[in-house]
């Protein structure tokens, strides 16, 4: 992170009060208390610096952490996706697979279900623009012979945001059946942004050797306990291994005892920051965990709030495990974990079991940054904004949500159905595009850009680094004071 000159007035500069934990109180002073504001008083599109401190231009207006300079498929050419097949002209695989910085705009909302094959991101510069779709917005599936995440990314730069991963069970005995990884030393770069993850046979999302990467304002819900055959006792929401330098923050994790993340990083230096996440299940174990199998473990957790059902078993929310010696420095602040720490005076390092306590750090680490709020403030945010809410939220969400604000429900023994199944989700009908350049005639009328002339979707109308057609979609997935009401 670039250093700040201290006469600066950190919070124009977008900073607040995790950005001053991580940079030193000195820069912030006594700004340091957290303000006392209310959950109304807060919004999800307060817009960033398009920059970011390095200079790096960032991949949208609320774009945070390690994977918020992506490039996505900036500058690059628009792919209409107008069916839900799994592959051919004009699905989302022919997007995904193409080559070039590209844009996925989705002219149906709808289910896609993938019976063979995994989607593959293996060319670099893609942005998948969920909340294009139209309807009830886009979700994907698995068979049950599908036994790969629905997708994986296995290169850079990419976007993915506002879309729906709901794997299911497999029928097949081999592992898993999940909605999204990321798996090379080359897949970095990454933002995942509003996306909502269920139904996972073990872990729903995972990576390994990834690093650079971003999971913000997303879902992950509903892990199955017995996803498939010689699957016991699962019910793991999300695994990160090998790489290095995660942010995970502003998520909902509802209904899964492990792996909230477990983090195991191994790229020497790395930091790992969970900031501002709301934890939720009638059952703990280890609910955010950290191990030191490849590597020296540091992580700031910050800010995040836990709590439980049936308390069927309740561990502390942070869990080190201690592999192979390569040790764990945890800076810990702020965080709401019922029952061990539930008032803003106590010990930081309550989070924690006492036996793991002398590996908390006094300080935190550098990181790129990230809003942060107070935990209940946190809470409220979280559960009205994370997860795909672009067109809407769907049934899948709204029932996470208010069982989560209810405190109730059980772990998912192996069954969708048992919760109500995928739902239908509703084509829609596209907004106009006269000259197919992936930006509806509406707002280039009102933006000043020509609806028939295509070539303008890669200029840059208002200086501010980003695309026309990039404006568009942070337009349409509420980034900007003027965004677009789907609902």
């Amino acid at each position: 992170m670039t250093a700040i000159n201290k006469s600066q007035d950190v919070r124009a500069l977008g900073f607040t009060i995790a950005h001053c934990l991580i940079l030193g109180g000195v820069l912030c002073g006594s700004w340091l208390a957290f303000p006392a504001k209310t959950a109304a008083q807060t919004k999800l599109a307060e817009p960033l610096p398009p920059k970011l401190p390095d200079g790096r231009q960032r991949a949208f207006p609320t774009a945070e952490g390690f994977g918020a300079g992506s490039l996505g498929g900036r500058g690059g050419k628009v792919l209409y996706v107008v069916n839900t097949d799994e592959s051919g002209p004009g699905s989302l695989r022919a997007c995904i697979e193409a080559s070039g910085p590209r844009v996925c705009v989705f002219r149906t909302g709808g289910t896609i279900v993938l019976r063979e094959r995994s989607l593959v991101v293996r060319n670099p510069f893609l942005t998948i623009a969920g909340e294009t779709a139209p309807g009830g917005g886009i979700a994907i599936r698995n068979g049950d012979k599908q036994i790969r995440p629905s997708i994986e990314i296995v290169t850079n730069d990419v976007i993915i945001r506002h879309i729906r991963l709901r794997p299911g069970p497999h029928a097949v005995r081999a592992c898993c059946s999940g909605g999204l990884g990321m798996y090379s030393a080359a897949a970095k770069d990454i933002m995942l942004d509003h996306i909502s993850a269920s139904w996972g046979s073990d872990e729903t999302v995972d990576s390994e050797d990834a690093s650079n990467f971003t999971w913000q304002w997303g879902i992950a819900s509903e892990p199955l306990l017995r996803g498939g055959p010689g699957k016991k006792n699962r019910a793991r929401n999300m695994l990160f291994t090998k790489g290095g330098n995660i942010s995970v923050h502003h998520s909902l994790f509802a209904f899964g005892q492990f792996r909230n993340p477990l983090i195991k990083m191994k790229i020497p230096g790395a930091v790992a920051d969970v900031v501002n996440n709301v934890f939720f299940s009638p059952k703990w174990q280890y609910v955010l965990s950290f191990g030191d199998e490849w590597g020296h473990i540091r992580a700031n957790v910050v800010g995040n709030y836990k709590i439980a059902g049936e308390n069927l078993q309740n561990d502390h929310m942070v869990h080190l495990f201690d592999e192979r010696g390569g040790g764990h420095a945890i800076y810990v602040k702020d965080n709401y974990d019922e029952p061990y720490r539930t008032q803003p005076g106590q010990d930081d390092s309550l989070v924690l079991a006492e036996s793991q306590r002398g590996s908390v750090s006094p300080q935190a680490f550098n990181a790129e940054a990230v809003r942060a709020s107070g935990p209940e403030i946190a809470y409220d945010e979280v559960l009205a904004h994370a997860g795909a809410t672009k067109p809407q939220r769907d049934a899948i969400d709204r029932r996470i949500v208010e069982d989560v604000k209810n405190r109730r429900g059980r772990l998912l023994a192996n069954d969708p159905n048992d919760v109500g199944g995928w739902p239908e989700l509703d084509a829609g009908i596209p907004y106009q595009d006269s000259d197919m350049d992936g930006i509806s005639d509406d707002w280039e009328v009102a933006n000043g850009t020509d609806p028939k002339n295509a070539d303008d979707a890669k200029s840059d109308q208002d200086g501010d680094g980003w695309t026309n057609l990039e404006s568009f979609l942070h337009f349409m997935a509420g980034d900007t004071a003027d965004a677009a009401s789907h609902e």
